[in-house]
């Protein structure tokens, strides 16, 4: 039986649940008084102009397809953790969605199909909070070590902060960009996939995980 370093141990498994790991430990408050949405959907009623996470999530995101094995954690449980956003006060979270999707096709040298695992929040945030929301993902990410990429991203048309970044370990490296926006707070994270992949697929991810 193969032992791995107690290191690499440890980051298996942050990789392996990044994305809940990330917003539980830095991101956002669940609002006590939010009211809960009905399964399946978002609740009615966004302000003109804010963003919404498409639920329940699509069937195909920018050459990924939905992996029907998951979530791992339903949105009761991602809720339940009540995520925050340090000292930057309560913000409404109104719906949760975690969904793993797999590459449609195979990456050019590889033998196998990868995994992108994405977290959503459906979260009322003011434009002074999207920087500091984000920045306390990447960090809880990070863990204090330090990547071999970061860069801040254009956000594109959905507006709002976004960050990327990269760690790598006995030579591969996992990727993982961070947004928040006026509705939205969203994670992507790829084992296998670097940061500047997922920079290049994220607009339209984003154009098709929200509305």
């Amino acid at each position: 039986m193969l032992i791995l370093p107690a290191a690499r141990r440890s980051r298996l498994r942050r990789t392996a649940a990044a994305a809940m790991t990330t917003l539980v430990l830095g991101a956002l408050t669940a609002c006590s008084a939010a009211e809960p949405a009905a399964s399946g959907r978002s609740p009615a009623s966004p302000s003109a102009g804010t963003h919404r996470l498409v639920l329940p999530p699509p069937p195909q995101a920018e050459g990924f397809r939905l992996d029907g094995m998951w979530p791992f954690f339903t949105r009761e449980e991602l809720l339940d953790k009540r995520p925050y956003i340090g000292d930057a006060g309560d913000v409404a979270v109104r719906d949760a969605v975690q969904a793993r999707y797999e590459e449609t096709e195979q990456a050019e040298g590889r033998k196998w199909t990868r995994n992108l695992i994405f977290t959503g929040y459906d979260a009322a945030l003011g434009a002074d909070r999207h920087r500091p929301v984000v920045d306390s993902v990447v960090d809880g990410f990070l863990k204090g070590d330090t990547p071999a990429h970061d860069a801040e991203v254009p956000a594109g048309p959905l507006g709002g902060h976004v960050r990327c970044v990269g760690l790598v370990e006995l030579g591969s490296e996992t990727g993982m960009c961070a947004w928040a926006d006026g509705g939205t707070v969203g994670v992507v994270i790829g084992a296998n996939i670097t940061a500047i992949e997922l920079e290049e697929a994220l607009p339209a991810f984003r154009a098709a995980v929200e509305r």
